[in-house]
């Protein structure tokens, strides 16, 4: 129970929102099903463009327009190439069947993108391609089937990462947790994990009550009332 199962949205910085949309739309066939200020950010557009039960997500702003790139730290060069740790490396996108994955392929040569593959992994076959603004694209099939861990995780690598024989059966078998409905309190902000940086006069955030958070930052209302809309038409 409450374990994930799968990607909700993956949210990627842009510099031109319309150029995201555009080939993610056209080239890829995904459609775009949401595009409003995102909720509690100044001049900042949010873009979801939907795959299945998931979605990729552009977020623009002039802020994010003035950052300039950096090939090696804020993108690779390449799908495999090094980037700094926590940046994005290249993004794969699933298919159900090597078919689908030869007729995405297909898809994408059509608007004169030069696309590499397929490759065979062993557990998917993989095509690969640079789309705008550096993002490193991969299109994915395991035709369904899931990943041998036994053939898998090889023990030469597992040695180098510094994983002992314990930590190893404990990654491949996390602990059961039994949820308590919500009722763990937040811990203390503690510097020495992972923190968010909020702008400043947003830093209160961090002594909010999940109430509290849940009251002031929610933004349920679409910006488009489709009913309204309808019988204006």
């Amino acid at each position: 129970m409450g374990l994930p199962n799968g990607v909700h949205h993956i949210a990627i910085c842009t510099k031109d929102i319309k150029k995201e949309i555009e080939f993610y739309t056209q080239v890829v066939g995904m459609e775009l099903v949401a595009l409003y200020w995102m909720h509690g950010v100044d001049r900042t557009f949010h873009g979801f463009l939907k795959m299945g039960n998931s979605s990729i997500a552009f977020v623009q702003s002039q802020e994010i327009g003035e950052i300039q790139p950096v090939m090696g730290v804020s993108h690779p060069a390449w799908t495999a190439a090094p980037v700094a740790a926590g940046v994005m490396q290249h993004l794969a996108l699933n298919v159900d069947t090597e078919a689908d994955l030869l007729a995405i392929r297909d898809r994408v040569r059509s608007h004169g993108y030069w696309v590499m593959g397929p490759i065979d992994h062993g557990f998917c076959k993989s095509i690969y391609l640079a789309a705008p603004e550096g993002i490193m694209l991969e299109f994915s099939t395991s035709e369904g089937k899931p990943i041998d861990a036994e053939a898998w995780i090889d023990p030469e690598v597992v040695k180098l990462a510094g994983i002992s024989p314990s930590d190893l059966a404990r990654f491949k078998n996390p602990p059961a947790f039994e949820s308590r409905g919500g009722a763990v309190a937040n811990p203390k902000p503690d510097p020495s994990k992972p923190m968010m940086q909020f702008p400043p006069g947003r830093e209160r955030i961090y002594e909010m009550s999940d109430e509290e958070v849940l009251r002031r930052l929610s933004e349920p209302t679409p910006p488009v009332d489709a009913k309204r809309q309808a019988q204006s038409s």
